[in-house]
């Protein structure tokens, strides 16, 4: 047990070094990646890498399943304001070519 807690906490603290290079390894879907938001908690803005063909929509829920915002992406690069948002937990959904990938982000105050 205490090796795949050490594993599990090595894994999780080497994927926050850097948020670019965790995004090859996130094989999510065929053609459609979608790396962590970072930083995360976010606070005031957050970064999320994608990779897609064709068109992209990101839409972001909060907790109860309402959807916050929702958005055309057209880079591999989203820049996404949560000043606006109230503090928690937000689920954020990239589906391009009928696939669908959804992660999880926290937001805070400052």
């Amino acid at each position: 047990m205490k090796r795949i807690l050490l594993t599990l906490f090595l894994s999780v603290g080497i994927m926050s070094l850097g948020a670019f290079s965790t995004l090859a390894s996130d094989i999510d879907g065929d053609k459609l990646k979608l790396g962590q938001n970072y930083p995360n908690p976010a606070i005031g803005k957050t970064y999320i890498e994608v990779v897609f063909e064709g068109e992209a929509t990101l839409s972001i829920y909060n907790v109860v399943g309402k959807l916050v915002e929702t958005q055309t992406v057209t880079s591999n690069m989203i820049t996404l304001d949560v000043s606006n948002y109230t503090e928690g937990i937000y689920l954020y959904t990239l589906e391009s070519n009928g696939e669908k990938i959804t992660k999880r982000m926290t937001v805070r105050k400052p």
